[in-house]
């Protein structure tokens, strides 16, 4: 591509005349100087902890002529140091052009695809993950984008963040448009907003789930209201609104909404609601049943997953259905079987106790998985976790407390404890239980920890190990080392189920 049509509305100032700019053909783009060959642009981000124009240089040493910069940059020693080959470009934001480049460079795409973007504090995950389910039994060839990776026809691709950078974002949908894509169901992270990474994407629904303090500290958002305004700014770019309005920070998303607002709701008044609900225990699944109303009709629902918030994910996923006009039969019968990886995920392992996996890992996430497993018959709830290493420790108390006062035993250990001694997670956690009735056991080894969960647990227990999730490694020392807690307990549940056979 010319570099002049890469840069389609995007301003910009150049050490080159404009003619000589349209010369120029751009192979690609590249925001990390180590990807860089000849013929890339490279875009020098400025972040939180590093910058960009710092690796210019390197840039250039592995092929890259063209720059995209920074204003208020140009007397920097890296971009000054430039041999006089290099072509720089100035902007006065490098993510937004970035975002706007990359954009123009895969021929915009997300203009031929249906986007659905959700965000919220909680359900993002769950909510992608059910629409692309309910849309793909349609026959809309839908695709994911998320915490848990990119998923499309059969593929599966890791994604470094929850909302991909602009560039990662745009190819993604090129590949999903090329391959007979046809919509798309990604969650929209407030940090992913903040960045600038979802500037030029065409949203045509946006969800709004819920929201609490989270994401909130020095490297994150500066303040809750910071947090929320970057949530609220996905409703300017959309073109249809999906609000859950029995959320208290509603009103303050929709006063900043541009677009044409839809609601759902169980406690106020809605243009979805749900009643009558019903809750089931199987070996392999907590579900709940309830009736979903309308403006014009009323219909039974089941979906497999507990509580009330499993409701409100599928309200909404119901929502943006009705707005596809995906018939009423194939949506009630898809949700029935929807299920998302390490989402309040039941493993079938023991069959005398209920094993939970899921991912909380905030104090409003626990207190939600262990009030909603309350609601099911149960002896003791007991919940293995731990909290990430180098982090605030306002988080460790939230989750302490939240157990404390939820649960009958807490078996604290490591969740990617990184370069931090999990005991001294551990130990901050285990202030929250000095007044509490909740029996506590330490283990920091998340493996023996597991292992000590399915070896002592008795008839009618509910256990939940929360914090992974969906994730497969530990992030231990800046590595992220391979482990499946999941396989973990299979194989211990395993054991002791053949342990038992043998006493017989």
């Amino acid at each position: 591509m010319k570099l002049f049509k890469l840069m389609e509305d995007v301003k910009f100032t150049s050490n080159l005349p404009l003619e000589k700019i349209n010369e120029i053909e751009i192979k690609d783009i590249a925001y990390n100087s180590r990807n860089c060959q000849e013929g890339f642009i490279f875009v020098a981000l400025v972040g939180e902890t590093v910058d960009g124009h710092r690796f210019v240089k390197n840039a250039y040493d592995n092929g890259a002529r063209v720059f995209l910069l920074q204003k208020g940059m140009e007397a920097d020693k890296n971009v000054m140091g430039l041999a006089k080959d290099a072509v720089k470009i100035f902007v006065d934001n490098t993510r937004i052009s970035l975002s706007r480049i990359s954009h123009n460079f895969f021929n915009k795409p997300s203009e031929s695809l249906k986007i659905v973007g959700v965000t919220g504090t909680k359900g993002k995950t769950t909510i992608t993950n059910y629409i692309a389910t309910v849309l793909n039994e349609a026959g809309i060839n839908t695709g994911v984008i998320g915490t848990n990776g990119t998923f499309f026809n059969g593929t599966y691709e890791v994604t470094a963040n929850t909302t991909p950078e602009s560039y990662e974002l745009h190819r993604i949908f090129r590949k999903m448009l090329d391959n007979g894509v046809k919509c798309v169901s990604m969650e929209v992270s407030s940090g992913g907003i903040m960045q600038n990474r979802v500037e030029d994407v065409d949203f045509d629904v946006a969800i709004f789930s819920n929201l609490s303090p989270d994401h909130i500290g020095p490297k994150e958002h500066p303040t809750f209201e910071h947090y929320m305004k970057c949530k609220a700014r996905l409703f300017k770019m959309a073109k249809h609104g999906i609000i859950n309005v029995d959320d208290q920070y509603a009103k303050d998303i929709i006063s900043e909404a541009t677009c044409n607002i839809e609601t759902f709701a169980i406690e106020n008044k809605a243009n979805l609601t749900a009643d009558n609900i019903r809750y089931s225990k199987e070996i392999d699944s907590l579900g709940v049943s309830f009736d979903c109303n309308t403006n014009d009709e009323k219909f039974p629902c089941f979906i497999c997953s507990p509580g009330t918030f499993s409701i409100y994910n599928a309200l909404a996923v119901i929502a943006v259905c009705r707005y596809l006009g995906v018939k009423r039969e194939v949506m009630v019968d898809a949700l029935k079987t929807a299920k998302v990886s390490g989402r309040v995920e039941v493993l079938p392992i023991l069959p005398y106790a209920t094993v939970v996996v899921d991912y909380a890992h905030n104090g409003v996430s626990l207190e939600n998985i262990l009030q909603t497993l309350k609601n099911y018959d149960h002896e003791r709830l007991i919940c293995l976790f731990g909290s990430v290493g180098g982090r605030t420790e306002i988080r460790r108390k939230e989750l302490g407390d939240v157990a404390a006062r939820e649960c009958d035993m807490a078996i604290l250990t490591a969740d990617n404890p990184d370069f931090e001694d999990p005991m001294n997670v551990i130990n901050d956690i285990a202030q929250s239980f000095e007044n509490s009735s909740c029996e506590v056991i330490k283990i920091a080894d998340r493996e023996e920890a597991i292992k000590y969960a399915v070896r002592n647990a008795k008839e009618g227990d509910m256990i939940v190990f929360a914090g992974k999730g969906h994730e497969k490694y530990q992030l231990i020392n800046g590595e992220k080392v391979p482990f499946d807690e999941i396989s973990i307990a299979k194989e211990e549940a395993k054991k002791v189920l053949e342990e038992r056979l043998l006493l017989v």
